[in-house]
């Protein structure tokens, strides 16, 4: 009779806990014989390739976060219904750079995001630039356990806002992060609040959610999201403000040279209830553009 130790049975379906990701990017970076240079670029960009491996490779829906480590550079527009029918753009959305800057972890940045409001110029502006750091504490790839776990936190500031009547707050997310795989379908959920520096009355948020289910067919994933932001009657999908539910199409990942790959989003925001409505906005028409490196 043959006996396993604890430790083997684990290995048999790895999951990476972040201290055996640096243990296993070690070991790695000894056995890969792919030619990356030798300088601190070249062994960023092996450990950045051995980081992705170890998780699954889902597509990033339009408006849930994903609780995996992404390297990109990602823009995303908005085209917005006001309850009084005028329009208002979002440009950037408060995507931009997302660098993973460790075996477990991200940092991202966003490119600059202009608000701008067809025939009244009085209201355009900049909003302020978004930064987030994300840590992965779990994750297994497809064909194993096929999830990941990560917790992250973003910040909303106001540096370069030149938006008219904006207070300019720093505004604190801290997120949960999960997503689960089964074959071709996944899901994703987000459970977060948020947080304000003197105006939390105003900006701050008890918790707000994100839900996400795609199936992926080939290079199509057709996606649908519900996205809450606070109060508990919201959870049962009535009452308060902040309720959308939006269909979507993501396509790709298209290489085109090396680790550098496209793919785009499309998708329709329709608020669910009235107040909603009054307080945000009917509807929104959704693209986004990511490139991955």
């Amino acid at each position: 009779m043959v006996l396993l130790s604890t430790r083997e049975i684990l290995w048999a379906d790895t999951v990476f806990w972040p201290g055996e990701e640096i243990a296993v990017q070690d070991i790695v970076e000894t056995m890969n014989q792919a030619d990356y240079g030798k300088g601190w670029i070249g062994k960023w960009r092996k450990m950045t390739e051995e980081t992705r491996n170890r998780q699954t490779s889902w597509l990033t829906p339009l408006v849930t976060e994903t609780p995996r480590l992404e390297q990109r550079i990602r823009y995303d527009v908005y085209d917005q219904t006001l309850p009084n029918g005028n329009k208002r753009w979002n440009m950037g959305a408060g995507k931009g750079v997302n660098l993973i800057v460790g075996p477990t972890l991200e940092f991202a940045f966003s490119l600059p995001q202009y608000i701008y409001y067809p025939g009244e110029g009085r209201l355009d502006g900049f909003q302020g630039e978004s930064f987030l750091i994300k840590n992965r504490i779990m994750a297994s790839p497809e064909g194993q356990k096929n999830y990941v776990f990560s917790v992250m936190l973003a910040a909303h500031s106001p540096l370069g806002q030149t938006l008219p009547d904006y207070p300019a707050h720093w505004i604190w997310d801290p997120i949960v992060l999960f997503g689960k795989g089964f074959g071709n379908f996944d899901f994703m959920i987000n459970l977060g609040s948020q947080w304000a520096d003197g105006a939390n009355r105003t900006f701050g948020i008890p918790y707000f959610y994100n839900i996400a289910l795609q199936y992926k067919i080939g290079y199509v994933t057709p996606t649908i999201e519900i996205n809450s932001t606070s109060s508990i009657d919201q959870l049962f999908f009535i009452g308060a403000p902040g309720l959308f539910i939006t269909p979507e199409v993501l396509v790709g990942r298209f290489r085109f040279k090396d680790d550098w790959k496209l793919y785009f989003g499309i998708g329709y925001q329709i608020a669910i209830d009235k107040k909603t409505v009054e307080k945000e906005y009917s509807n929104a028409f959704v693209v986004k553009f990511h490139l991955l490196f």
